[in-house]
């Protein structure tokens, strides 16, 4: 099996990280300007989100535009997600365990940018935000205790 279109992004992002949001999808747009991802791409992507930061801005901001792509852009009806895609993408998001972080952005540029998404990707988005937000309230307790010892 030959490599993808997404190992090779995820090398050349790897070679450079962290990159700002605007370098992350110069590198994307320039993998692939032609056609969106593949689902099998578009998993690969997803399942790569563990090799960098949870909280890399670029690698977020490549991995929701270029899953984005992936499920709206298409000639039936751009905007709208096609039918099983949801289902895909909230059991891959559970399968390969995605950070919450990634999550959150991901499910609101699919919410923002799809007619027929539906509650149930809201709520995988709303839990991702309250994990976001305690975990931002545990690091911040965190620093005031160092803070406070030091």
């Amino acid at each position: 099996m030959g490599r993808t279109r997404a190992d090779k992004l995820i090398e050349q992002y790897g070679k450079f990280s962290p990159m700002s949001m605007n370098e992350a999808g110069a590198l994307a747009k320039k993998m692939f300007a032609d056609t969106p991802a593949s689902r099998e791409e578009a998993e690969i992507l997803l399942g790569a989100c563990g090799l960098f930061e949870p909280n890399d801005r670029g690698w977020r901001h490549l991995v929701s535009q270029e899953i984005r792509r992936h499920l709206l852009d298409h000639e039936e009806a751009a905007g709208t997600l096609p039918d099983g895609a949801e289902d895909w993408l909230i059991a891959t998001l559970a399968t390969l365990q995605v950070p919450s972080a990634i999550t959150l952005e991901l499910v609101q540029s699919i919410m923002l940018g799809a007619d027929n998404a539906t509650q149930r990707l809201g709520r995988i988005g709303l839990r991702s935000a309250l994990t976001c937000m305690k975990s931002a309230a545990r690091e911040e307790a965190q620093h005031q205790a160092s803070t406070a010892l030091g």
